[in-house]
């Protein structure tokens, strides 16, 4: 056992020599083959130029909202109520079932998405061009990302193509039935636009890529807006149709007390010289009905106000904590890809000069070796 333990350090040490020695050896290795890496290096860094220059300018906006996460409750609608002595009235309370946690769900919906279609859009002029009497092209949604509003490729194979696939655009009819071309830029928008929300501050991040910088700041600035009365209506969704109801019986019952106004005036103008029981008992009995209906109608027009105030309670209220700003640099770097794919080139001449050609030689010959014992 002592013996053992006694021969453990100069085992070490062999093994540690034993370590340097390989690594020295593929130093030297790669010393000696050092003009044929950099010249793969060079060689990939001529493919990453050629990548470059046909990679398209991707640009990036991103604003931040901070929706009102407090249950709205009817504590500005009660004021109210009592001013017009409904105390005792309730509207309902507000229900938070538009959750801020569905606000990707919503920018990412098919139906959402395709009501973008028709948004008008600009595209970027640089202050030199505009100097130079350069206007911006007018566009939309679908044209842009279809790539209708981009210079079409002339051929014949393309234009063959063109007549036979391309549907013209007509506009959204059924969300849930998109051709092939509207589904395509369905597709498009789904991976330009995305939506995050911090479940634990309720802050919504917005963010839009595109290829031209003007048109992606203004279709986050649309995303916004549309978000906002998305949700809006959404909530208001139910107080809208109250108001709507109360509407249509505050009509009725003001048309009621006109005719039981004019039935009353008529009684009075025709019987001034009767003195008739009957005749008297008509015009109390129409009395009580102008009374009763203006009572009604009042009823009514207070229930009216207070589903206007409804709708207004129920809105959402948004703070926009950093609006769109029109970027200035592209997300995607030339220069970057150029290093890259120099430095994938680099890596990969290492690895094979200072492994793989060994372990390519050892594999050869083994299978060789196995090769011709398999003869013999």
């Amino acid at each position: 056992m002592a013996e053992y333990l006694d021969n453990q350090p100069q085992n070490y040490e062999d093994a540690d020599d034993g370590l340097d020695i390989d690594l020295m050896a593929i130093l030297a290795k790669l010393l000696k083959k050092w003009k044929q890496i950099v010249l793969i290096g060079f060689i990939f860094g001529c493919l990453g130029v050629v990548s470059a220059l046909m990679m398209k300018r991707q640009y990036s906006v991103t604003l931040t909202l901070a929706p009102e996460l407090a249950s709205r409750g009817s504590g500005n609608l009660s004021s109210i109520t009592s001013m017009l002595g409904l105390g005792n009235v309730s509207m309902g309370t507000t229900t938070d079932a538009m959750s801020i946690a569905l606000f990707p769900e919503i920018c990412n919906s098919t139906p959402f998405l395709a009501s973008l279609f028709d948004v008008p859009l600009s595209t970027y002029v640089s202050p030199q061009q505009a100097e130079e009497g350069v206007k911006p092209m007018q566009t939309t949604v679908y044209k842009h990302f279809s790539g209708e509003d981009k210079p079409q490729k002339k051929g014949l194979f393309s234009r063959k193509k063109k007549d036979e696939d391309e549907e013209p655009y007509t506009g959204v009819k059924d969300p849930t039935e998109l051709p092939r071309k509207q589904a395509g830029v369905v597709k498009v928008l789904r991976q330009s636009i995305s939506a995050n929300v911090d479940k634990k501050t309720g802050m919504t991040t917005i963010s839009v890529t595109g290829d031209d910088r003007m048109i992606v700041k203004q279709l986050a600035d649309t995303v916004c807006t549309r978000l906002q009365q998305y949700v809006s209506a959404y909530r208001t969704q139910k107080a809208q149709a109250n108001y709507d109801y109360y509407c249509t019986l505050a009509d009725e019952a003001h048309e009621d007390l006109v005719k039981a106004q004019a039935a009353y005036a008529r009684s009075v103008d025709y019987d001034r010289s009767v003195i008739l029981q009957s005749a008297s008992a008509e015009k109390d009995r129409l009395r009580e009905e102008v009374s009763l209906a203006n009572q009604i109608y009042s009823q009514m027009a207070q229930q009216r106000e207070l589903a206007r105030a409804k709708i207004q309670e129920d809105k959402p209220v948004y703070a926009i904590i950093q609006p769109a700003v029109l970027p200035q640099r592209p997300v995607n770097s030339r220069a970057k890809r150029v290093l890259i794919w120099g430095l994938m080139g680099g890596v990969l001449a290492v690895a094979w000069y200072g492994f793989g050609e060994d372990f390519f030689k050892k594999m050869r010959s083994s299978v060789k070796e196995q090769t011709e014992d398999n003869q013999e």
